[in-house]
């Protein structure tokens, strides 16, 4: 498969900081109850393997990247099933976030994947990423799982934390508008890619904690990181946004599209960007994901 606050308190804002403050503790339960879940899952995997346990857990309606989008659960059960002590998949959540009207959120981590029937059965590392949705009945279950191949294993924080927000919108516009409007920063960052190059692009969206994931490479994380990559990496890169969606809480979401990159070392496929929205109502992407299709000869 492929986580301090600080407020300058005054009288006029004491009352906000309040309300601020217990709106951070009341989504904690929603957030432990998703890593709760995907910790759930991964212990599902070793009884009755990654297909089954897969199936169990993905949403009816979760989505894969072909890269057109296409139904993870109808891909799933083309797979053969194979027991865990075959294909053995470990994972675990690190990091991830939720929304404060706690229906939807996100977890990224480690894996490791080991072909006990190879000629040389060797770790492979990964770092996958999902997208959870609180289902009718009150279940977590994932929504979109991209992941991405790593030369070894990933590094994290201690433990489980919370990604980090300088602020944190609590506004209280609409799903659907929310959902509009971040769709709309999606096209802007990508328009951005053609005429002022990826590391501007993305220098104006992203935050300390940002993550970007691409195959092969470690994870860059915080603006430094992630400009440095793409200045080496991201020449010619271009993309076009095929949807998003925002919480109804309107301070989180997801957008995916189709990326492009042209030169020598030509590659396409899918992306998957996750959103968080700060007080000022901008959206700020902290993390995003490529699942290439076509790559470059190594």
């Amino acid at each position: 498969m492929k986580r301090t606050l600080a407020w300058a308190l005054t009288a006029a804002g004491l009352l906000c900081a309040v309300a601020a403050v217990a709106t951070f503790d009341a989504i904690q339960p929603s957030l432990a109850a998703m890593a709760d879940t995907e910790r759930e899952f991964a212990r599902t995997a070793k009884v009755k393997g990654i297909r089954d346990s897969f199936l169990e857990f993905f949403a009816d309606d979760s989505i894969a990247f072909t890269p057109d989008v296409t139904s993870a659960r109808e891909r799933l059960l083309k797979q053969e099933s194979m027991p865990f002590s075959v294909n053995e998949l470990l994972w675990e959540p690190r990091t991830g976030d939720v929304a404060a009207s706690g229906e939807l959120g996100w977890l990224t981590g480690t894996s490791t994947f080991i072909d006990h029937s190879a000629k040389d059965p060797s770790p492979h590392y990964g770092n996958y990423l999902s997208v959870w949705r609180k289902q009718a009945d009150g279940r977590w279950r994932v929504f979109i799982d991209v992941g991405t191949s790593l030369p070894s294993e990933a590094v994290f924080a201690p433990g489980f934390t919370r990604m980090p927000m300088p602020s944190r919108y609590a506004g209280k516009e609409d799903k659907a508008t929310a959902g509009r409007n971040l769709l709309e920063a999606d096209r802007r960052l990508n328009a951005r890619l053609q005429a002022d190059g990826a590391a501007a692009a993305y220098a104006d969206v992203v935050v300390a904690g940002s993550r970007l994931h691409r195959p092969g490479g470690l994870p860059s994380v915080g603006p430094d990181a992630i400009a440095a990559w793409l200045k080496q990496h991201g020449a010619g890169l271009a993309a076009a946004s095929t949807s998003a969606e925002a919480a109804a809480s309107a301070d989180f979401g997801y957008s995916y599209g189709k990326y492009e990159v042209k030169g020598e070392r030509a590659e396409s496929g899918a992306y998957v960007r996750l959103w968080s929205r700060d007080a000022s109502g901008q959206w700020r992407l902290v993390a995003d994901v490529t699942q290439p299709t076509r790559r470059p000869p190594a």
